[in-house]
């Protein structure tokens, strides 16, 4: 590691690391497609794992030990917070994708889905059960991390941010067992018409997202532990806190749409708030525009309006 004193910013030497991570996700992505196709290569799986684990860690344990002996300077920090930003926002747009195609199917759902959304047979999960509890959950655990960071500016390095981030990681490990159970009592799959395609697509990466986040919670918490944080460079914890407070807006936003909006409760709930009477119109106003061509006496009884109704 030789830094150029007449440069700012510091550029590192050759690496294996980014070549063992590439072949390792390449193997990763093959052993995918074969379990998909039901043929499994446990083995490769297994390898391509271990392999990615290995590489990610040696590769971070050399980007610490830049910024231990010096290297990282304010301009490098600085590359570093414009390159967290931007991986942030490219999340942001990988995220709009997915809930674009749910808004192309949920608000104008063809005649496949029934012409209605969630489409017929599907039950949907209580908004007000599990994934409530789950909202809770990185909520309480968004309001932690931020008290660790304040903690962490103040200079109190042995009580605070502990606290913080040990109750954000329990948090993150809890939000995603939960969210195993829950897939585990849904009465659809990822095969049920597209709404089960895509709220398994959106829920499933956004618990990857929560496990990544996790994994570099811990990571924050051993290099606190070590005394790697000062109240002036703690980048990588602000990073972290950062990506973090992505995954959190992002699930409220996938709580509020999926769960509640499109999946039918949000209706539910109106309707019963106003005991069936959720129109904006009242049947006699109407009575000239869209029935009047059946004559009430030859109506069929399923077709008259209910008596409360037309008040």
């Amino acid at each position: 590691m030789n830094r150029n004193p007449y440069s700012r910013y510091y550029v590192p030497g050759p690496s294996p690391w980014p070549f063992f991570v590439a072949i390792s996700a390449n193997g990763m992505a093959v052993g995918l497609i074969l379990w998909l196709h039901r043929t499994p290569s446990f083995l490769l799986m297994g390898m391509s794992l271990v392999c990615m684990l290995l590489s990610t860690f040696s590769w971070w344990r050399d980007l610490i030990r830049e910024g231990d002996i010096g290297f990282h300077t304010r301009f490098v920090i600085k590359s570093f917070r414009d390159g967290v930003a931007l991986f942030i926002l490219s999340e942001v747009m990988f995220f709009f994708t997915f809930f674009w195609t749910f808004f192309h199917n949920a608000l104008s759902p063809s005649c496949e889905l029934g012409m209605r959304c969630p489409p017929p047979g599907i039950r949907t999960p209580n908004p007000s059960s599990t994934s409530l509890f789950e909202t809770g959950l990185l909520i309480s655990s968004g309001l932690f991390v931020t008290q660790a960071h304040k903690s962490m500016r103040l200079k109190d390095y042995d009580v605070g941010p502990f606290i913080g981030l040990v109750v954000t990681i329990v948090c993150g490990t809890v939000f995603f067992l939960v969210q195993l159970r829950e897939y585990y009592w849904n009465s659809y799959t990822i095969a049920d018409s597209v709404y089960g395609s895509v709220f398994y697509l959106l829920t499933g990466f956004h618990g990857m997202h929560v496990v990544v986040g996790t994994i570099w919670l811990m990571v924050s918490l051993v290099r606190l532990w070590r005394g790697e944080f000062s109240s002036q460079r703690h980048f990588g914890f602000e990073a972290c806190i950062w990506y973090w407070h992505f995954v959190d807006v992002v699930w409220v936003a996938l709580w509020c749409l999926v769960y509640v909006w499109f999946g039918g409760w949000l209706y539910m709930w109106w309707f019963k708030m106003w005991d069936g009477d959720v129109y904006t119109f009242k049947y006699p106003d109407a009575k000239p525009s869209w029935y009047a061509y059946i004559q009430e006496e030859h109506a069929p009884s399923w077709y008259k309006v209910p008596d409360h109704l037309k008040a």
